[in-house]
C-alpha cells in the first residue's frame, strides 16, 4: 500500500466517490514524498516505450500526478489519463489549465478502466496505486484488458500496493507537510474484512500550531495482492515479467512481440 495513494475506488470502476472526495483536497500534499521517489523509477521503467506505437494509458490517473510524470518522460507521447473520480479529476483538470503543453497532448477520459474504449494500439501501460482496487475477478479482467491494448513489444508498469497482503496495520503517520502558516498530517491503518480483503482508513489532519483545525477521515476497500500473485496474473494473460523495482513495487511487463 502506498500510504492511500490509490486512485480507482471501486472493482469495476463504478461507484460512488466517498474516498476521492475527502482525500482530493489533501492529495497532491501529501503525495509529494512519493512521487519524488517513484518520478525516477517510472522515468526508467519507460526508457524504452516507442510512442509511435500509440498512446500511453494512465490506469487510475488520480490528481495527474503520474500522468505528469508520464508525460514528462515521454515528451512525445499522446497520453489517455483514465479517472472516474470527479474529485480526483477536478484537480487533474487544474493541473492541465495550467499547462498548454500538456493540454495538448493528453485526454482524460471519465470512466473507470473496464468501462473505457482503449484504443486497438497501446504503446504503454501504467497503474501506479490502482491494481489493489480491484477483486480477483476483475483483476483478471484488468489483465485481459492491458494485454488486449498493448502493441506487440509494449510495456505495462503495475505498482504493487503495500503490504501485498490482507494483514492489520496500526494507525501510524505516513507524512506531514507545510503549507503556509498550517501543517497538515497523514494518518493510515487497515483492518481486515475477508482472507481477501481489508480497509484502510485513511485520516487527514490540519493543524494551526497545535491547534487541530480540520479532520478528514475517509476509508476504501482493497484487495491486495503481492509482485508473486500479479505476476502469475499477468502471465496468464500473455505478458512476461521484465523488470521489477523493490524499493517502489514497480513492476515491468511486456506483450510477447
Amino acid at each position: 500500500m502506498t500510504a492511500g495513494y490509490s486512485h480507482d475506488p471501486h472493482p469495476d470502476g463504478a461507484g460512488t466517490d466517498t474516498y476521492t472526495a475527502a482525500a482530493a483536497e489533501f492529495y497532491d500534499l501529501m503525495a509529494t514524498p512519493y512521487i519524488a521517489q517513484v518520478e525516477p523509477v517510472l522515468a526508467t521503467l519507460l526508457a524504452d516505450v516507442d510512442t509511435v506505437a500509440g498512446p500511453v494509458i494512465d490506469i487510475g490517473a488520480g490528481t495527474g500526478l503520474s500522468t505528469v510524470a508520464i508525460a514528462d518522460a515521454l515528451p512525445d507521447a499522446e497520453i489517455v489519463a483514465v479517472e472516474p473520480s470527479p474529485a480526483m479529476r477536478a484537480v487533474l483538470m487544474s493541473r492541465l489549465a495550467a499547462r498548454r503543453d500538456l493540454r495538448e497532448r493528453i485526454t482524460v477520459v471519465p470512466h473507470g478502466f473496464l468501462d473505457t474504449n482503449l484504443p486497438e494500439r497501446c504503446a504503454a501501460v501504467a497503474a501506479l496505486g490502482v491494481i489493489g482496487h480491484f477483486d480477483a475477478p476483475a483483476r483478471r479482467k484488468v489483465w485481459a484488458t492491458i494485454a488486449n491494448a498493448l502493441a506487440p513489444g509494449a510495456s505495462a508498469v503495475i505498482e504493487v500496493q503495500r503490504p501485498g497482503r490482507v494483514a492489520a496495520v496500526s494507525e501510524r503517520r505516513y507524512t506531514r507537510a507545510r503549507a503556509g502558516a498550517l501543517r497538515y498530517e497523514g494518518w493510515s491503518r487497515a483492518q481486515p474484512v475477508d482472507a481477501e480483503s481489508l480497509v484502510w482508513r485513511m485520516t487527514y489532519r490540519t493543524y494551526d500550531g497545535d491547534r487541530l483545525l480540520q479532520e478528514t477521515v475517509a476509508e476504501h476497500r482493497v484487495w491486495p495482492a503481492a509482485s508473486e500473485r500479479l505476476t502469475r496474473e499477468a502471465e496468464a494473460a500473455g505478458l512476461l515479467p521484465a523488470s521489477a523495482d523493490a524499493d517502489t513495487g514497480l513492476l515491468r511487463f511486456t506483450k510477447r512481440p
